[in-house]
């Protein structure tokens, strides 16, 4: 993530929060079918292949981002019509004005359908990898993803594939899918896609939307404190940090229960 500007920074994060808080409850449904704990290491094998793969063949760079510009917008399709809740119609209808305003408009509003357009993509590929992974493995999954991603940018390996990157999306005329960006400020696919894996993963529950708004929080917070000594940063961290948050406060609860049904078992063997 590059520095820009606050509101750049809070914008990013606010939609990252939205991606966590889009995904229906029967989302993909029928990819759970599919469930095995190997899928969990597609979240973090994801960034690293992303990483190394552009720097060990630079000419992937740009075939990269020319894929995603292709694939990302029949992803979005798949979102609007599989993923999120609202009539199908209107949303179809607001998805084609995005790309229609991505392609013909070069302005701010060109970036901002672009970067709406991508998280689209994003949801869908995040949705459908939550629906892959088994419960007990999702935890480690998202984890392993984080760590990575921070392992790459601490050794400079991530600033490196970045500058690649940025240079092919450079190279591009046309709306670029990428990424996300609001300004100089820029959000990475895999960032995206993270936070729609934890929306799918809690999609239909009832902390779902304190999730998303955990995640807007955490993310802005993040990138307000760190920006001013870091251009790039983890931006895995804070949906990582708000699912183990998450996820700590549903085992108190357990293990709350737990203890109370034991003491009114207790009661009961006494009386």
């Amino acid at each position: 993530m590059t520095d820009s500007g606050e509101t750049a920074v809070i914008a990013l994060a606010s939609l990252e929060g939205v991606l966590v808080a889009l995904p229906r409850a029967d989302a993909l449904e029928p990819l759970r079918t599919l469930r095995s704990p190997a899928w969990a290491a597609l979240l973090p094998g994801s960034i690293v292949a992303g990483t190394l793969l552009p720097l060990a063949m630079p000419s992937m760079a740009l075939g990269l981002v020319l894929m995603a510009g292709v694939i990302t917008p029949l992803l979005a399709t798949v979102a609007v019509l599989e993923v999120m809740p609202g009539p199908r119609a209107a949303l179809l209808a607001a998805a084609f004005a995005l790309a229609v305003i991505a392609a013909l408009i070069s302005g701010w509003e060109g970036q901002i359908s672009a970067t709406a357009l991508t998280a689209l993509g994003c949801l869908a590929v995040g949705t459908a990898l939550a629906r892959l992974i088994p419960r007990r493995w999702f935890v480690l999954g998202v984890l392993g993803m984080c760590l990575a991603d921070v392992a790459l940018l601490a050794s400079g390996v991530g600033t490196s594939a970045a500058q690649l990157m940025a240079s092919a999306t450079r190279d591009v005329h046309g709306p670029v899918f990428s990424q996300a960006d609001i300004g100089r400020v820029t959000t990475d696919y895999p960032d995206l896609v993270l936070a729609a894996v934890l929306g799918g993963f809690l999609a239909g529950r009832h902390r779902q939307l304190l999730a998303a708004l955990l995640v807007t929080v955490l993310a802005a917070a993040y990138g307000l404190l760190l920006l001013p000594i870091a251009h790039l940063l983890p931006a895995t961290v804070p949906l990582a940090l708000a699912l183990l948050m998450l996820e700590s406060v549903d085992a108190r609860r357990a293990a709350n229960r737990a203890r109370t049904a034991d003491l009114a078992s207790a009661l009961r063997s006494a009386g």
